[in-house]
């Protein structure tokens, strides 16, 4: 067979561009990759995923072997109980032979299931689905639901008669959240302009007469929206948000609208303006609104209002700041106030008395890990949801050592149910052990990371180190989901190696502060954070240089890709998937997605200081010949509608024209089915998971010989 030692690395066509700006002159081959008609770009993209694959060749009883892994830690079907709406409940069912979970309901009097919906039907749905939102009316009648079977996060809203069997009304928008008025006729869901890559505009349409209206634009650039209903169900919101804030499931607003959901023709009421100047998060409980704010810090207190008169002389404090525990979520019940509260990076779920009193503690979780309150249908833009009228919660915790496991607590009783807890064959938990550990960042902060491996590991082994650390985003351990995904993890724990999440600044985990810590001209500490955390795990005993690997996802993926230029020596490879990688020319063009809100994370290069400091670790603009950076790992997806195909794609043209030897332990990999998340569903899932993990071993075996 061919090796990768006597194939020479595939080399990009050159059409140079010269730009100059801020008397600073760059120049730019690769800009024609931008073009998706261009002739050569295919054939390109192509011969890289060739010398992808001969790279591991020689590999590929292990790469099988971790495929059948894989597959074999998939947890049983069925386990996720039904959620409530009205009169029925719902639930989603595998069926054999089919690619995508079946649409069941019932009423909740018991009776037999019947088939609302088949995403199995969806013309494209085999090569690609995703949810984006199923919202049944009230009554049961309707069930808004959307989906892209693309990848590019094209959300396409439908209305389907649940009675009638068919769809009766369709969007022909980019569609995000979507949420019924009480009338059971009236749905209200944000679009995006075609001018714009953001949600900014909120859509109502009767459903009866199907003619749509937009009912309220924001006109910032800089700004979204969301439309959301109370827990009660007897308000819609709309929330005005800062396009960079990605901070959790209840982001805070610069501005929020309320009208009662049963006058969805009434005149909208703007109950926090923006010239408040603060994040707030509202919610409806009895005749008051309550509201989450960060006036009195950024971990924020709840108060209250009454629904007349809600401006902030008439706020009375409910649960006070408290500068060691962040009020992440707010939910309501008839009769009680659920917080969901973090010291750290560990969760509690808290229940309040309307006097503010602290009634019980639901939950306290692991020392790291992620509590999900309520059940949704698990679409991109669902929202969690339990009966109102209940004196019952729901919750999810997951981590690296517990699959999901979802609980029912009885808060009149005080006592807690498992409703279901995913099984997953061969696993035993007490074979591993989570910690949270901790560094000293450049400047002495402390930098936590969430670590896992078993509890036979030899000390000090590999080590795989995730990263995210922008927009303020939280990346918590959990089994099933990215970033920890332990059904694929398990494979390199068993192999003697450890996984840990670092939490560094830029990301959310600790509050706004942690966030606001490392962005525009301070961006650079979320990677001397990464570089800090990998050099304290060396003296805490637990790896060694030359058997550390850093892996982030698309902004991580430009994480990872900075700090390895600034240590190369340090990394003994970096996986960068989807990764944004040339950060400047990405803000240059506010038509791509995100552009413009990036300007707040990064900066604004249109600004000379600003283009400065860019310019000092923009991956893209910091390849060198005279810099031998580590083995890494790209990868792509042609479709992708948040990092698009051409930017990692340009990243890797530049970096092999740089390297003497046209790098050949950089791969690059480009999928055409699927998007940002990778394949939704089939062999393609283990696949592209093991392909990873092989390379992964590859580079720690070739660098211990």
């Amino acid at each position: 067979m061919t090796t990768v030692r006597r194939m020479r690395p595939p080399l990009a066509h050159e059409e140079s561009r010269i730009r100059v700006l801020h008397d600073d002159v760059t120049t730019d081959r690769f800009r024609w990759l931008r073009d998706k008609e261009h002739p050569k770009l295919h054939s390109y993209l192509n011969a890289e995923n060739d010398y992808a694959e001969h790279s591991i060749a020689h590999l590929g009883s292990l790469k099988a072997e971790l495929i059948a892994e894989i597959k074999g830690r998939q947890p049983s079907d069925d386990i996720l109980p039904a959620f409530r709406v009205g009169p029925f409940e719902y639930v989603q069912r595998r069926a054999d032979g089919k690619a995508h979970p079946v649409w069941w309901r019932r009423p909740v009097t018991g009776g037999a299931y019947q088939i609302i919906f088949d995403p199995n039907e969806v013309a494209g749905a085999e090569r690609f689905y995703s949810l984006g939102v199923f919202e049944p009316s009230d009554d049961g009648r309707y069930i808004a639901y959307s989906f892209d079977v693309v990848g590019s996060e094209w959300y396409k809203l439908h209305v389907r008669d649940v009675d009638g069997g068919r769809d009766v009304w369709h969007d022909v928008g980019r569609a995000g959240r979507a949420v019924w008025a009480s009338d059971n006729q009236t749905l209200f869901f944000t679009r995006e302009r075609a001018d714009r890559r953001h949600h900014d505009q909120v859509v109502c349409v009767n459903i009866l007469d199907g003619q749509p209206e937009v009912i309220f634009e924001e006109a910032n650039e800089r700004l979204a929206v969301v439309v959301r209903r109370s827990n009660s169900g007897d308000w819609l919101f709309i929330d005005v948000y800062a396009m960079s804030d990605n901070s959790g499931a209840q982001r805070g607003a610069a501005e929020v609208w309320c009208l009662p959901s049963d006058q969805p023709r009434g005149t909208w009421r703007r109950v926090v303006g923006r010239d408040l100047g603060h994040k707030v998060y509202a919610e409806h409980w009895h005749d008051r609104f309550l509201f989450r704010v960060d006036d009195a810090g950024a971990f924020c207190r709840i108060v209250s209002a009454p629904l007349d008169s809600p401006s902030p002389c008439n706020w009375k404090e409910l649960v006070p700041h408290r500068t060691d525990v962040n009020l992440e979520e707010v939910h309501i019940l008839e009769q009680h106030l659920i917080v969901l509260e973090r010291k750290g990076l560990c969760p509690s779920l808290v229940a309040y008395e309307a006097s503010g009193e602290m009634n019980a503690v639901i939950v306290r979780g692991e020392p790291s890990c992620t509590l999900i309150v309520g059940l949704s249908a698990r679409g991109r833009y669902s929202v969690g949801r339990q009966p109102f009228h209940s004196g019952k919660v729901l919750y999810t915790v997951s981590s690296f050592v517990t699959p999901d496991k979802i609980v029912e607590h009885n808060l009149i009783e005080d006592r807690s149910s498992i409703l279901s807890h995913a099984s997953v064959s061969g696993y035993d938990s007490e074979q591993y052990e989570a910690t949270v550990v901790m560094a000293k960042g450049e400047d002495g902060v402390d930098i936590p990371i969430s670590l896992v491996m078993r509890r036979d590991r030899k000390c000090p082994g590999p080590l795989l180190l995730n990263v995210y650390g922008c927009y303020g985003t939280c990346r918590w351990p959990s089994f099933f989901s990215w970033p920890s995904s332990m059904t694929e993890r398990l494979s390199l724990l068993d192999r003697g190696y450890a996984f840990g999440i670092v939490h560094v600044r830029g990301g959310g985990e600790l509050g706004r502060s942690w966030h606001k810590a490392a962005t525009r001209e301070r961006k650079q500490v979320t990677h001397t954070d990464l570089i800090a955390a990998a050099e304290g795990l060396i003296d805490q005993g637990v790896t060694t240089r030359g058997s550390i690997i850093i892996e982030g996802k698309s902004a991580g993926g430009g994480t990872v890709l900075s700090a390895s230029h600034l240590r190369p020596d340090l990394f003994c490879a970096v996986l960068a998937e989807v990764p944004l990688t040339d950060i400047i020319d990405t803000e240059f063009d506010f038509t791509l997605p995100f552009a413009l809100s990036e300007t707040t994370e990064y900066g604004d290069p249109h600004e000379v200081g600003e283009y400065r400091y860019l310019r000092t670790y923009d991956p893209y603009y910091n390849l060198c010949a005279d810099r031998v950076l580590p083995p890494t790992y790209i990868d792509a997806a042609f479709e992708d509608g948040q990092v698009l195909y051409y930017q990692p794609a340009r990243y890797v043209a530049q970096r092999r024209f740089c390297s003497l030897d046209s790098d050949p332990e950089l791969v690059f990999r480009t999928r055409f089915v699927g998007g940002h998340g990778g394949a939704s569903h089939g062999p393609d899932v283990a696949e592209q998971a093991a392909y990873r993990m092989t390379w992964i071993i590859k580079q720690i075996t070739r660098s211990h010989t």
